[in-house]
């Protein structure tokens, strides 16, 4: 029982370096940095109007060189309107590879690229969040009816879902039963 307490502290106290010493790291993977210029979930729109079932998840790869989903998908409907998520400027609307592609950049050096989407803007146009800018196509990676919405922060992707106000917060489970917790019967 000793032995069990002690390994507890022991992991604890660890928990608390560990998680000190990064905490700079973790609030930048899952909060929208805070200042002036940084958005915020009051500040993002959905780029599609509701209802906005999300069919796959942001899955962030564990470098920059492999595979991984850097963005999430919305059910979407062909040929309806797709809406900026924030103001900003638009820095790219054009086709890549087999899809097309629009850009827009927003202070703070975030990006948010929707795609496939028929832009109704153009590149160096500043937009407002709510502002019609495309419409739904298709080809890429998403299926017929998907719309992909992905964001850069810094040049890294992060996940959509942090600046739409979505992002279930972690819950941190012990790593060891401890002593002192309550016990279910049977």
């Amino acid at each position: 029982m000793q032995n069990l307490r002690a390994l507890a502290a022991s992991v604890f106290i660890i928990g608390i370096v560990v998680l000190g010493a990064g905490s700079a790291t973790c609030a930048a993977l899952t909060r929208p940095p805070s200042g002036a210029a940084a958005a915020t979930a009051d500040a993002w729109r959905w780029p599609l109007s509701e209802p906005h079932p999300v069919t796959r998840d942001f899955l962030a790869p564990a470098s920059a060189y492999v595979g991984g989903h850097r963005g999430i998908d919305l059910a979407a409907e062909a040929h309806k309107p797709v809406l900026a998520p924030h103001d900003g400027v638009v820095s790219f609307a054009g086709r890549v590879v087999d899809r097309p592609v629009l850009s827009i950049k927003q202070s703070g050096d975030v990006i948010v690229t929707v795609e496939p989407v028929d832009a109704v803007v153009v590149e160096g146009e500043r937009v407002r969040a709510g502002q019609v800018i495309g419409i739904v196509a298709s080809g890429g990676h998403c299926p017929p009816g998907c719309l992909h919405l992905g964001v850069r922060l810094h040049g890294s992707y992060v996940s959509p879902l942090q600046y739409l106000g979505n992002l279930p917060r972690a819950v941190l489970l012990p790593a060891v039963p401890h002593a002192w917790a309550p016990t279910r019967g049977p």
